[in-house]
């Protein structure tokens, strides 16, 4: 009889979820840039500037502490990974303005545009730690940790004027621990012993934590010079109560057949007057990127039926639409003082 009961709970609980599902849809809108290059495209990355250490900022040997001499390692810095960072400061730049679907790197008279920068500030350190899995125990593990940090400036200049379009600033630290021995119980000599557990021969080079900290740069670098996209899943209004006719189009919204989708329930709103169908068609169209009519018709929807859901999506889609049009400005070269006075007579027309 318990079993039963169960079982029934269950199949009500499933039923319920199922019918809650909400159908939904991914929309990408544009995002745009915080720098303004007035259309340019052809940009040339000059070498960064690298940072120069006034002594040698760390010992020429990791050691460990007394007792641990066995644990010894050369260090892993060496005399040219200033130039090695550098460079790969650089690579991270042109990668940046590579990724982008509107800028490219040009080592010709062409460029337009040309990015100056410099390591600003370099640190590392290394040094070995141990840790027992217990307090008191004589079992112990030691590792190797290494830090790395860096400072990466940057400035775009224009090539015709000199002035200076952009300026930003980057920094980051990361850490990588290394198992390098344990502490054991010998039975053989009835004494604790350390036990090398490495295969290199020193201290494994800071230039692998250095260009993981500038590649983490890069995506940032690369939506900041350039609009980019962003995807977001937005959910349908549901169809409750439940409308036989709607139900079909739902399932065509789920095979992704948008524009159907959007003519029928566009029908539906034009022959009902039921705010759910002219917001999901509005949103239909927003997601095959008729992003000004989506606005008009949400804006129709919420005369009709001035909800809270309604009016905080008809806002994002404004917002979108304003995203959307300095992003486009910015790709053609168009001043932002023009994009300015656009949105302002858009809003009034609202």
């Amino acid at each position: 009889m318990n079993r039963l009961r169960i079982s029934l709970i269950i199949g009500a609980l499933s039923v319920l979820l199922l019918s809650s599902c909400v159908s939904g849809l991914s929309i990408t809108r544009q995002v745009p840039a915080e720098a303004n290059l007035h259309g340019i495209q052809m940009l040339r990355v000059e070498p960064v500037k690298e940072f120069f250490f006034l002594w040698r900022p760390v010992p020429a040997w990791v050691e460990g502490s007394s007792g641990q001499m066995e644990l010894t390692l050369p260090s892993g810095y060496y005399s040219t990974l200033s130039e090695d960072v550098s460079y790969a400061a650089t690579r991270t730049l042109e990668r940046a303005i590579e990724s982008t679907d509107h800028l490219s790197v040009t080592s010709s008279r062409a460029a337009e545009a040309v990015i100056k920068s410099e390591i600003t500030f370099m640190d590392l350190s290394e040094r070995i730690i141990e840790r027992s899995e217990s307090e008191g125990s004589e079992e112990k593990s030691y590792f190797l940790v290494q830090s790395a940090a860096v400072a990466l400036s940057i400035k775009v200049m224009e090539v015709s004027t000199g002035s200076i379009l952009y300026t930003s600033n980057y920094a980051d630290k990361v850490t990588k621990e290394y198992l390098v021995g344990t502490r054991m119980f010998d039975p053989t000599s009835n004494t604790y012993k350390i036990i090398r557990r490495f295969t290199f021969t020193r201290s494994p080079s800071f230039l692998p934590l250095f260009e993981e900290i500038l590649r983490s740069f890069e995506r940032t670098i690369a939506r900041q010079l350039a609009p980019s996209t962003v995807t977001e899943w937005v959910n349908l209004a549901p169809n409750r109560p439940k409308d036989a006719m709607a139900k079909e189009i739902y399932h065509l919204v789920d095979r992704g057949e948008y524009r159907l989708a959007y003519h029928r329930f566009l029908g539906l709103y034009e022959d009902t007057g039921d705010w759910r169908w002219g917001y999901n068609a509005a949103l239909l169209l927003q997601g095959i990127g008729e992003l000004e009519n989506a606005v008009v018709l949400m804006d129709e929807v919420y005369s009709g039926y001035p909800s809270n859901l309604v009016f905080q999506t008809l806002s994002r889609m404004r917002d979108a639409l304003r995203d959307q049009q300095k992003a486009e400005m910015q790709i053609c070269g168009e001043c932002l003082e023009e994009f300015t006075l656009v949105t302002q007579m858009y809003t009034e027309g609202r």
